[in-house]
């Protein structure tokens, strides 16, 4: 599989990290990575990942933890479901992220194959968002136990 990130285009002021993924070692700029400060759920212990995307194929990316090369979450943003998909941020989860600007927010939703339901095909868990600052790099997963007000879910 090919991949896009950030280390195409060496630069010689840039730092740079070698990191074990799936699909080999990939040379990525450390100023590209994510940091998870209290990790995902189910991965506590790890901060770093770094976000790639098939060449080409934008709609899925892969959330690819720099500490540990199994573990690689595939992702979709709302919209390529065709959803509108709105969620409200506590004050301290806005001051977690370091959130300026609206614009620099990306929400993205992990995919899942189901493999204990055979021919239940993939499906996109809008439970628990994962919500990046695409400015200060920094994330978090937000788990939401129910939907009231705060969550608008529109197929288009």
């Amino acid at each position: 599989m090919a991949n896009s990130n950030a280390a195409h285009q060496i630069n010689d002021e840039e730092e740079y990290m070698e990191i074990n993924t799936r699909y080999g070692k990939q040379l990525v700029a450390k100023s590209s990575l994510l940091t998870f400060p209290e990790g995902l759920p189910g991965f506590e212990g790890l901060h770093q990942y770094k976000l790639f995307h098939e060449e080409g194929k934008s709609t899925v990316y892969y959330l690819q933890s720099t500490e540990d090369p199994d573990i690689r979450l595939p992702l979709v943003t709302p919209e390529s479901c065709k959803i509108d998909y709105r969620i409200e941020l506590t004050d301290e989860e806005t001051e977690k992220l370091q959130i300026v600007s609206a614009e620099d927010v990306l929400v993205v939703v992990t995919l899942s194959d189901n493999p204990d339901k055979a021919g239940a095909g993939i499906t996109a868990n809008f439970m628990a968002p994962i919500i990046i600052n695409a400015q200060s790099r920094i994330g978090l997963q937000k788990i939401l136990n129910h939907v009231d007000g705060g969550v608008v879910i529109q197929a288009a």
